[in-house]
C-alpha cells in the first residue's frame, strides 16, 4: 500500500512537518521559524482530493467493502492556522464594528487594514516593536508587520470564504491553509443533537456596559424613592448568554489488525498522524506550531467550519506483540532534491486499537450552522479577497456521499514574497 503520509524535514529543522501522500512542502516557505513566511504547506488540494477513507478502505469491520456504501460518515478536513488569532480577533473585531458602515471603507485590504489601525490604536512608531535589529522583517513598525502578514494572508487566500449567505457572518475568523488531510470516519453514534441555553445577565453582550450603567442608575432611584419600604427590588431583564464553545461530535470505531500486514501498516499510520498532527510542535525556544484544525461535516447532523479534537484516545486490545514497521521520510537530497529514506522501528502492535475522537467546534452551534449540515452548499475554498476582478474561486461539495471534488484555491494565489 503507498504510504498515508511523510515526515518532511523541509519545514523546520527542529521538527519534520507531516504531508499527505507524496505531497511535497512549498518550495518558497522553507523555514516555518520565519512567522512572516506564510503557506508552509504550499497548495495542497491535489492532496486533499486523495481522502483518507477509513469507511472504505480500513479494518473496522469484517464486512465486505460492497456493504459500506451506506454507512453514515463524518468527515473532517485538516487545515493549519497561519496567522495569529491576535490579528485576526482585531480583523474580525473592526469587520463587526463595520457591519453599518458603508462598503467602500472596507472592500479593500488597505480599507480594512485602517480601519483595523483606528479601532485598535495600533503604534505607527517603529519603537513601540519590540527590539528586534538583526533581520529586515524584525525592523519594521508593528502596524507595518501587521499590515504585511494581514495582506499576505488576505492576498494568498487563505482566509476562507462561503458561498452560503448564512456562514458568510464566519468568514475572517481564521486564516488556514489545507495539509492535504481529508478523512472520512464511521460515525455509528447515538447522538443525534442536544442543545442547552442560558438567560443571564449581559456582562457578554456588546451594550453591557451600558445597560450596568442604566441599571444601576435606575435601581439607586428607585431605592431613593422607596428606601423606607422593606424589599426594594426591581426586575430586570435577562440577556442570551452566547458561548464561546461549540458542540461535541463523539465517534468511536475499532482498527483490527488481524488480518493482513498492510491492514497493521495503515493502521498504525492513520493513528500516528493523527496523535502527530493534533499535538504542538516546539520549533524554538520562543515558538510553537500549533495543533490543527478541522472542517466537520456530518450530512444533515452537524456541521462545523472551525473545530478541532478536544480529545483522542487509543486503546490497545487484545493480545499484542513487537513488530517492526517502515517510517515514512521524504528528506532533503542532494543538491536540492528529494529522497525518500525509509526507516523502520520496532512498536507495540495489538490485536485491534481502538480509537476514540472528540471533536469540538470552536463556534456556539447556531441555526446557520444547522442549515447548512442539510443545506450542502458549496464551499469556497480560501478565495483571495482583492478589490480589482476576483479569479474563479475552487469549490468543494462539503459533506457529499462521495469524495469532496477540490480544485485548491483559485488562480493568482500566491506565497509569501
Amino acid at each position: 500500500m503507498s504510504n498515508l503520509w511523510n515526515l518532511q524535514f523541509g519545514g523546520t529543522a527542529a521538527v519534520p512537518i507531516l504531508t499527505r501522500g507524496e505531497g511535497k512542502l512549498s518550495d518558497s516557505t522553507s523555514d516555518i521559524k520565519d512567522l512572516t513566511n506564510l503557506g508552509i504547506y504550499g497548495d495542497q488540494s491535489a492532496q486533499v482530493k486523495d481522502p483518507i477513507n477509513v469507511v472504505k478502505d480500513f479494518a473496522w469491520t469484517n464486512s465486505p467493502k460492497s456493504s459500506r456504501e451506506d454507512v453514515p460518515k463524518i468527515q473532517m478536513i485538516e487545515q493549519r492556522i497561519v496567522l495569529n488569532s491576535t490579528v485576526t480577533n482585531m480583523i474580525y473585531s473592526t469587520l463587526a464594528s463595520a457591519d453599518t458602515v458603508a462598503a467602500g471603507l472596507i472592500n479593500t485590504p488597505v480599507g480594512i487594514f485602517d480601519r483595523v489601525q483606528a479601532d485598535n490604536n495600533i503604534a505607527t512608531d517603529a519603537s513601540a516593536a519590540a527590539a528586534e535589529t538583526s533581520d529586515e522583517s524584525q525592523e519594521k513598525s508593528l502596524k507595518e508587520k501587521i499590515r504585511d502578514q494581514y495582506e499576505k494572508a488576505l492576498q494568498g487566500g487563505y482566509f476562507k470564504t462561503f458561498d452560503s449567505d448564512v456562514l458568510k457572518p464566519y468568514e475572517g475568523l481564521y486564516a488556514t491553509e489545507y495539509t492535504g488531510f481529508n478523512y472520512y470516519f464511521p460515525y455509528l453514534e447515538d447522538s443525534y443533537k442536544e442543545i442547552s441555553n442560558s438567560f443571564g445577565d449581559s456582562e457578554s453582550n456588546v451594550a453591557g456596559p451600558i445597560a450596568d450603567l442604566m441599571g444601576s442608575l435606575s435601581k439607586g432611584l428607585a431605592g431613593i424613592a422607596n428606601i423606607v419600604k422593606p424589599g426594594t427590588y426591581i426586575e430586570k431583564s435577562q440577556q442570551f448568554s452566547m458561548g464561546q464553545k461549540g458542540r461535541d461530535v463523539s465517534f468511536t470505531i475499532p482498527l483490527l489488525n488481524t488480518g493482513t500486514f498492510d491492514d497493521v501498516k495503515r493502521n498504525w499510520q492513520l493513528i500516528f498522524g493523527l496523535v502527530y498532527q493534533n499535538r504542538p510542535g516546539r520549533v524554538s525556544k520562543s515558538i510553537i506550531d500549533q495543533p490543527v484544525i478541522y472542517e466537520v461535516h456530518i450530512p444533515g447532523v452537524a456541521y462545523m467550519p472551525y473545530a478541532y479534537i478536544s480529545n483522542l484516545s487509543v486503546k490497545f486490545l487484545g493480545n499484542r506483540r513487537d513488530m517492526e514497521l517502515e517510517v515514512p521520510v521524504m528528506d532533503e537530497g542532494v543538491d536540492g532534491g528529494v529522497s525518500n529514506n525509509i526507516g523502520t522501528i520496532r512498536t507495540v502492535v495489538p490485536d485491534a486499537y481502538e480509537l476514540n475522537v472528540t471533536v469540538t467546534g470552536l463556534n456556539e452551534e447556531t441555526r446557520n450552522f444547522i442549515y447548512a449540515s442539510v443545506k450542502k452548499d458549496k464551499l469556497t475554498v480560501n478565495k483571495p479577497v482583492e478589490a480589482a476582478a476576483t479569479p474563479s474561486p475552487a469549490t468543494t461539495q462539503v459533506g457529499a456521499a462521495t469524495e469532496p471534488t477540490i480544485v485548491g484555491r483559485a488562480t493568482g494565489r500566491r506565497n509569501s514574497q
